[in-house]
């Protein structure tokens, strides 16, 4: 997809991936409406880009429902919504329920509900972009949150059956699997800041990406080599998780 002229949507758009991937939006000819719950950071950058801005809290379905339909009665329709937006919660299988479900919600369900008010005009059209942002962590695994490695994997298996199920009715379906990005999210985890890449950066694979109505947007080549692995024999990726295991959490020096 070219981006010139269309009408798009990124949550989390205020800063990190989603504000870069705003600005480049912008440079290309799009009209882009940016999200955020920091309503603060929201104006501030909205203005000082060129960006309309509208508050939305992702985890819940009424916000995404309600910025579908501020943008479509602004810009008269909705080209591409980029559910960028997350949230990276340290847990594991003896956190409660409730701490689950926030980056359940968020990792998730935002991509679900970005789908459900999206779709509808764009199935209409026969034309319409869905970019959902997970993390390299949905094609491995982030060893200091089974929180986020889970909630990844699962926006993974979203965008996949959403491309499967749209690609005929003119609908393009794209999922970026960041590795480490140098955001506010990375800030504070050092495993985060190894070969960390400028927002900028992803934002100009993503573009490049798009262009090509490529499915899987990566940024670093050895995840992808990792997971190339992961399908051919996987064993042996289970035996190398292990070792990076151990590497990244510093587990084998006890």
């Amino acid at each position: 997809m070219e981006l010139k002229g269309k009408v798009a949507i990124i949550t989390g758009g205020a800063s990190g991936i989603g504000l870069a991937l705003a600005v480049r939006f912008i440079h290309e000819g799009a009209i882009v409406v940016i999200s955020d719950i920091n309503e603060t950071a929201l104006a501030e950058k909205a203005a000082l880009i060129g960006a309309k801005g509208i508050p939305a809290n992702v985890a819940k379905e009424e916000d995404i429902k309600a910025l579908v339909e501020k943008a479509t009665a602004a810009f008269g329709r909705v080209d591409v919504f980029v559910s960028n937006a997350g949230i990276a919660k340290f847990g594991d299988v003896f956190s409660t329920e409730a701490e689950w479900d926030l980056p359940w919600q968020i990792n998730l369900m935002s991509h679900v509900y970005a789908a459900k008010y999206a779709l509808p005009q764009m199935v209409e059209r026969g034309s319409g972009y869905l970019l959902n942002v997970a993390s390299a962590a949905g094609l491995l695994v982030e060893f200091h949150s089974a929180m986020y490695s889970t909630t990844k994997h699962a926006a993974i298996g979203l965008a996949e059956w959403l491309g499967s199920a749209y690609k005929d009715k003119g609908v393009t379906v794209s999922v970026l699997c960041p590795g480490p990005v140098n955001t506010p999210m990375a800030a504070g985890v050092a495993a985060m800041q190894e070969d960390a890449l400028q927002p900028e950066e992803v934002a100009d694979m993503v573009v490049k990406g798009m262009e090509a109505e490529q499915f899987m947007i990566n940024t670093h080549e050895k995840i992808w080599k990792l997971y190339q692995v992961k399908g051919q024999d996987y064993e042996k990726y289970m035996e190398l998780l292990v070792q990076r295991r151990a590497y990244k959490l510093g587990l084998d020096e006890k």
